[in-house]
């Protein structure tokens, strides 16, 4: 009798761990296509377009984004805050030739646009803005001994290029 209870309690364990990887698998972020099906493009009603877009989507770590274009007709660039609003393409942290997917690891605020002349100023730009991760109840903290020897940093890198 005693070693089909330890059998079910093996059971049950396996089974709970189980879910536990389920659950945060789930908790991966969600994915989404810059400007929906407009895609990245020179937006037929300006800025507004892409103002929207980002004001209807709550971003948050994990957030996978698209931007979808055709390589030769646009680009993606990343830029700082000041070039963004006076369309300074000048001198872009980044620009990506082909169409690209960013999965983003750490909150903080981005700025993109195009390159190409005029597209900035037609309103091909948009400040996506990553929040904290939608629900950090799956994250699995270290023991308070553990955390008080590794020091907690922020990722180096906050977005990948998938």
């Amino acid at each position: 009798m005693i070693k089909a209870n330890v059998n079910y309690a093996m059971v049950l364990v396996m089974a709970m761990a189980a879910t536990a990887v389920l659950m945060v698998h789930i908790a991966e972020g969600a994915e989404y296509i810059v400007g929906d099906n407009l895609g990245w493009t020179i937006p037929p009603n300006g800025a507004a377009d892409y103002e929207s877009w980002a004001s209807n989507h709550s971003l948050t770590v994990d957030d996978i984004l698209v931007f979808k274009f055709a390589a030769g007709e646009q680009d993606l660039a990343f830029v700082t805050k000041e070039d963004f609003f006076t369309c300074n393409t000048a001198n872009p942290f980044h620009v990506f030739d082909n169409q690209t997917t960013i999965k983003f690891l750490a909150e903080d605020t981005f700025y993109c646009t195009s390159t190409l002349a005029g597209h900035c100023s037609k309103g091909q730009k948009v400040v996506i803005d990553i929040g904290p991760a939608a629900d950090s109840t799956n994250v699995i903290s270290p023991s308070p001994s553990a955390s008080a020897q590794v020091p907690q940093a922020s990722p180096p890198v906050k977005f990948l290029i998938l």
